[in-house]
């Protein structure tokens, strides 16, 4: 079967139309006043893409270009012509999905196993340094946005100071700094910066049972820094929100945001749990119970004066009742 191709000799830039036969394992270029005969194992034959023309390479730089595929390849496995795997497995529609299958699952494997798993390597080696002027700039932020001073007197703070401070919670036995605020908008609570830092509410002072109660909450705040979870939780975000930037361009900040905020819910509860792990062994070193733990989650509960709850599986903490039925479980 002769084949139409076009012959380029690889000195000048003439074409040369010819007819090309493959036969008995050899390749054979005919036109007028020209005849060449090469094996075909002594010619380059790369894989082809889309409906270009197809390019036999010769060791001496000449080459010649065939449009028809069809009828090459069918010439080409007449004569015994195999091609690479490579260019077997790109034409095969199983090994394609089965592909595509595979870049989903390591995908999936990288963004919820590798990305935490770096992202707490990271966290354990960041300078401290850099972990206290991220606090004081985290801080300072709050303070001019959702925080206001507090409005426990004096005394009142300095005894819950030396309350804390008495029970050396932390496995260094060093006393975190306690910052006072009040917040309507944020209510009862109290959350730990990635240096050490509390800040305590006086909405949670105020509805707390007893000063013990606080110090259990303290103590579960400790529990994110020793686990570092907070400079844990920045950088899996910031990895996530750059990489999907990168990869959408520039589209919706919402498409960019909502594959951070899956990632943190998913973890946040972890945190959440690992926290309360380890609140409940310092509680419990310290003679005191892990359910106060729970009498302060039980408090925060009723502060919300029955509003709707929210759906364990969007909250960012573990669901409350399951909380506080570890920590009885734990207290017993």
């Amino acid at each position: 079967m002769e084949i139409p191709a076009v012959y380029y000799d690889g000195q000048t830039a003439r074409r040369y139309p010819i007819s090309l036969v493959i036969e008995q394992g050899v390749v054979s270029l005919y036109g007028p006043d020209f005849e060449r005969h090469e094996r075909v194992i002594d010619i380059e034959v790369p894989e082809h893409f889309g409906a270009g023309a197809r390019v036999l390479r010769f060791a001496d730089g000449a080459y010649c270009e065939v449009a028809d595929h069809a009828a090459l390849n069918t010439a080409l496995a007449a004569s015994g012509y195999r091609a690479g795997a490579l260019e077997r497995w790109q034409r095969s529609g199983s090994i394609a999905i089965a592909a595509l299958v595979g870049v989903v699952v390591i995908s999936v494997l990288a963004y919820y196993v590798g990305l935490p798993a770096a992202a707490d390597v990271v966290a354990r080696k960041v300078p401290m340094p850099f972990v206290a002027s991220l606090s004081r700039g985290a801080l300072a932020a709050l303070d001019g946005s959702s925080l206001n001073a507090s409005t426990l007197d004096a005394e009142r703070r300095a005894a819950l100071v030396r309350g804390y401070s008495a029970l050396k919670l932390g496995d260094n036995q060093a006393v975190p700094r306690i910052e006072f605020r009040s917040s309507p908008a944020l209510g009862a609570n109290a959350f730990a910066l990635p240096d050490g830092t509390v800040v305590l509410l006086d909405e949670l002072v105020a509805i707390a049972g007893s000063d013990d109660e606080i110090y259990a909450v303290l103590a579960h705040e400790q529990g994110h820094v020793h686990y570092r979870h907070s400079l844990r939780r920045l950088l899996q975000g910031s990895v996530v929100a750059t990489a999907m930037t990168a990869w959408l361009g520039d589209v919706s900040s919402m498409l960019v945001l909502l594959p951070t905020v899956l990632l943190e819910t998913r973890y946040s509860r972890r945190f959440e749990t690992e926290a309360d792990d380890y609140a409940a062994g310092q509680l419990r070193a310290r003679g005191l119970s892990p359910g106060l733990l729970a009498d302060a989650l039980e408090h925060l509960t009723a502060q919300r004066h029955g509003g709707p709850d929210i759906p364990d599986y969007l909250s960012s903490h573990p669901a409350t009742a399951e909380r506080i039925k570890n920590l009885r479980a734990a207290a017993e």
